[in-house]
């Protein structure tokens, strides 16, 4: 919806700017179909300059620049062309890095001074027609970039603590069931000849502790190989909303919905770093100003739902590393990712997780 709605806006302005400059053009006797054409021109971008910010830019000025030189559009009905050219010069500074936008800027500051040659008053209203778009938008880029800064430094410091705490936990568990391990082993051998009730006993204590240090060392084993972070051991509903809070910092509005019962801790993991990683995307890709989070846990899976109100073609458009990451998480437990662009707008990421993986028998 939100897509759509400013899709609907970008047209509304573009049929203004052309109902304005058409009149000028129709008051000042234009006839030639290459005029409006040209008047035309002026008026185009600004339904696409969303999504094509330089081009949309570029032509918006070439035409303006055009018509005024050529008297298709008198100066004194100059505030259309201005507004077109106000429209498409922002998108330029806040979407595009300075690499591309600037020479937009010095060239339409070079047309602006050129107009003076025929006006001279003209400059003190071109200019400021061109740079003070741009220079908002420009602004509005680098305070995203750095929001983006802000929330990268704030996951590193996270997982930084996060090893720590791994750290923790393999001299508090592991080490803690080897020691059981061994001590429960050496009683085993010294009463297996005169009292095997205990030693059966004591087999059992050491079979029960030797599943659960596997278990933790394979954990803590995977999650610290180069190409995975470690997760977040718990997962509960204080974590998802730290991740919000951190969103929240960097910009980003969330709105969270947690339903259903507690999930395994296995997959409260597989949860958490799904929703750390979408919405690390929004902040990073999407260009937005909000997202809703949704984790609906039922007796046999759980279904965990982003959804954020951006551009869904940026937001798409990277190497896809995150994606690929959450689904191979994913699929360990038999589950499903999809995410692709919402269909109210926006960028949407949709995960389903099993609590029984395909072959096996019990809970991850």
């Amino acid at each position: 919806m939100t897509r759509t709605r400013g899709q609907v806006v970008d047209v509304a302005a573009a049929v203004a700017v052309l109902a304005v400059c058409a009149y000028a053009a129709q008051e000042a006797g234009q006839r030639s179909w290459w005029q409006w054409v040209m008047v035309c021109a002026v008026a185009a971008p600004v339904a696409v300059h969303r999504r094509w910010a330089l081009p949309a830019a570029v032509v918006t000025l070439g035409a303006s620049g055009a018509v005024l030189v050529d008297g298709v559009i008198p100066a004194y009905a100059s505030p259309g062309l201005c507004a077109a050219v106000a429209l498409t010069q922002y998108p330029a500074g806040a979407r595009l890095p300075p690499s591309r936008s600037v020479p937009a800027l010095a060239a339409g500051l070079g047309g602006a001074a050129a107009l003076g040659l025929l006006w001279p008053a003209a400059p003190l209203v071109a200019a400021p027609a061109v740079a003070v778009p741009w220079l908002v938008g420009s602004l509005v880029r680098h305070r995203r970039a750095h929001a983006e800064q802000v929330f990268e430094e704030r996951t590193a410091r996270a997982v930084t603590e996060e090893r720590l705490r791994i750290a923790r936990d393999m001299h508090d568990t592991v080490a803690h069931s080897l020691s059981m391990i061994a001590m429960k082993a050496s009683v085993a051998r010294h009463v297996a000849a005169v009292r095997p009730e205990e030693s059966m006993t004591a087999l059992e204590v050491i079979e029960t502790a030797g599943r659960e240090a596997l278990v933790e060392m394979r954990r803590a084993v995977g999650l610290l190989r180069a190409d995975q972070e470690p997760a977040t051991p718990s997962g509960d509903d204080e974590d998802l909303r730290a991740l919000a809070g951190r969103a929240e910092q960097a910009g980003i509005r969330v709105t969270m919905t947690l339903d259903g019962e507690t999930p395994p801790p296995a997959i409260r993991l597989v949860v958490y770093r799904i929703v750390q990683e979408a919405l690390t995307n929004v902040v990073r890709h999407a260009q937005a100003t909000g997202c809703t989070v949704s984790v609906e846990a039922g007796t046999e899976s759980v279904t965990v739902r982003v959804v954020d109100d951006g551009n869904a073609a940026v937001a798409g458009g990277g190497t896809g590393h995150g994606l690929r990451g959450m689904r191979e998480r994913i699929t360990v437990y038999g589950g499903s990712l999809q995410a692709g662009p919402h269909a109210g707008g926006g960028f949407e990421v949709t995960a389903l997780i099993p609590y029984r993986a395909p072959g096996r028998g019990g809970q991850p």
